[in-house]
């Protein structure tokens, strides 16, 4: 392991008091993760849109989300986001930061969405398709490319991979 994996490894579900954790995480990971795809110019105000913590925290309290942190040690260096539609977990994010890659962050974010919405038949994953290592990550959690969708945010158009992964084989059913 490298001297950044040390320590424990925890994840923990956030409270409505802890989403600017989540939105400083986004704010370093998202930034880094995207700044071949959004203008340098425009980063800031597309991370401030999608991590708006009164729509974070309206989706929580309303809606159901719910939001995960990876940490190592004391260090915060992950965090996913997923909801659930039906009987299906939507994760719309899942990042971890580089250094921090390649221990099993990711799965046990992963994890921990599908442990909270335990009754879900199965789970999927929004990923960039041109997002090569996000895209291989998926595949060797055992997730599917489902479909593609395109997206707008902005001026930005995005085409986007939904990751489909059955959780409980007696209800297969086709992905959406």
């Amino acid at each position: 392991m490298s001297s950044h994996a040390q320590g424990p490894v925890q994840v923990r579900s956030v409270t409505l008091d802890e989403l600017d954790d989540v939105r400083e995480l986004a704010m370093i990971i998202w930034t880094k993760h995207h700044r071949c795809t959004i203008a340098p110019v425009d980063m800031d105000e597309t991370v401030s849109t999608l991590f708006d913590l009164d729509q974070m925290e309206e989706d929580m309290r309303d809606r159901g989300f719910a939001h995960f942190i990876a940490q190592v040690g004391r260090v915060d260096v992950g965090f996913a986001s997923a909801h659930l539609e039906g009987s299906r977990v939507v994760i719309t994010h899942l990042y971890v930061m580089n250094d921090f890659r390649g221990y099993g962050l990711g799965r046990a974010l992963v994890r921990a969405a599908q442990d909270h919405f335990a009754a879900a038949r199965d789970v999927v994953i929004l990923v960039h398709k041109g997002d090569d290592g996000s895209v291989d990550f998926c595949l060797r959690s055992g997730f599917a490319v489902a479909r593609e969708i395109s997206s707008e945010f902005g001026d930005y158009a995005f085409t986007d991979y939904v990751m489909h992964k059955y959780l409980k084989p007696s209800h297969m059913v086709l992905a959406a």
